[in-house]
């Protein structure tokens, strides 16, 4: 009995063992893909920079590595191009692995939540309810703060919090959410939020029109440090809050009473996650507009890759979403020439094909 019970244990442990020696592997292969994705991603656009100056101006901006560059040797074009990658380059490209990194993560909570693979801040309506949100402070409270941050991220993050509650309350039939009833819900306050948003571009005539506009579409072209900084600590606070309830989210997917019984108070938990989904795509909204279909898309690959753990598929599908988000835009910067296609389309254009196939596989599932 104490062989079986030893030999039984030893099992498990080698088994555990593997996974999590596979888990760092896929974790620390993602960050080198991020790294190297951004890299590339610094040496595209009209004016070539070798990757060697590339990395000497990123060098001037780390410290330590700094003092080993002479920056009075430039010459002017060096100058020039140092500006276009600290300036223009990298903001642009690390904006993009934030908002990717965020959608992605929000997108991983929903599904979690609702145990539905469509789940996405897209579709269920909360990235309109930020918009929302963000062009109401767009158009009536321009320049305000609240308790020194930007008033944008804040209103986003309001609208978008009680748009997702709202979705929820509506589709909710005794403890249960079905699948069609949370899309169609979804889809029908997107619809109207997005007649509420075509309304304020429709009265606006002066230069907010065009925010309005790119909001929208869903752009992170004239995105700069200080838009990057007014919103990472809400998607980094996001980030590791949804990585600490993993092991809750893992206990949900068994069911509520399992997870009750567990330990795991479900309703308290759902509302915390749904908080915290809603903060990061309030604020990846509040400075891209509309990016659709990376939070249905990112966690449901990233789960046929490395499972359905949360400990693991979080922050694999935070990695995924950055990388996926910045390759979309470098789409979105080369293969409109002249004029550059917001990211915004590009995205679309991959998900909307993608949630079909969830579609109607979802449908062949119920056929049989």
């Amino acid at each position: 009995m104490n062989d079986t019970t030893s030999n039984s244990s030893s099992s498990v442990e080698n088994s555990y063992s593997k996974r999590a020696k596979r888990w760092k592997l896929v974790i620390v292969g993602l960050i080198a893909s991020l790294i190297i994705t951004v890299i590339i991603s610094l040496n595209i656009g009209y004016t070539f920079i070798s990757y060697s100056d590339v990395l000497t101006y990123l060098g001037t901006r780390i410290p330590g590595v700094n003092s080993f560059i002479d920056v009075t040797s430039f010459s002017r074009e060096q100058i020039a191009n140092q500006a276009i990658i600290l300036d223009v380059r990298l903001p642009r490209i690390l904006s993009a692995l934030i908002i990717g990194a965020a959608l992605a993560a929000s997108g991983t909570i929903f599904q979690g939540v609702f145990k539905n693979p469509m789940a996405d801040p897209y579709v269920l309506g909360v990235s309109a309810g930020a918009s929302v949100g963000a062009g109401v402070a767009i158009l009536w409270g321009a320049g305000l703060t609240f308790f020194g941050f930007p008033i944008v991220p804040f209103a986003a993050f309001l609208s978008a919090l009680a748009t997702i509650f709202f979705v929820y309350s509506i589709s909710k039939v005794g403890t249960r959410v079905p699948e069609m009833s949370l899309l169609l819900t979804g889809i029908a306050i997107s619809i109207f939020l997005a007649a509420i948003f075509q309304t304020m571009q429709f009265m606006t005539t002066d230069h907010r029109l065009n925010l309005l506009v790119n909001w929208q579409i869903g752009s992170i072209t004239n995105v700069g440090w200080v838009n990057w900084w007014s919103v990472l600590p809400f998607i980094a606070v996001g980030i590791v809050l949804s990585y600490f309830y993993a092991r809750d989210l893992n206990m949900l997917s068994l069911g509520e009473e399992t997870a009750k019984h567990l330990g795991v108070n479900s309703e308290r938990t759902k509302k915390v996650l749904l908080v915290i989904g809603s903060l990061m795509t309030a604020a990846a909204v509040s400075i891209s507009g509309l990016i659709g279909f990376v939070g249905l898309m990112i966690p449901h690959i990233t789960r046929l890759l490395v499972g359905p753990d949360h400990r693991l598929l979080i922050p694999a599908s935070v990695l995924l979403g950055a990388i996926y988000l910045i390759v979309c835009d470098n789409f979105a910067r080369v293969i409109g020439g002249s004029m550059e296609i917001p990211v915004g389309i590009i995205t679309a254009l991959a998900g909307g094909p993608f949630l079909i196939f969830l579609l109607r596989r979802s449908r062949q599932k119920y056929r049989m």
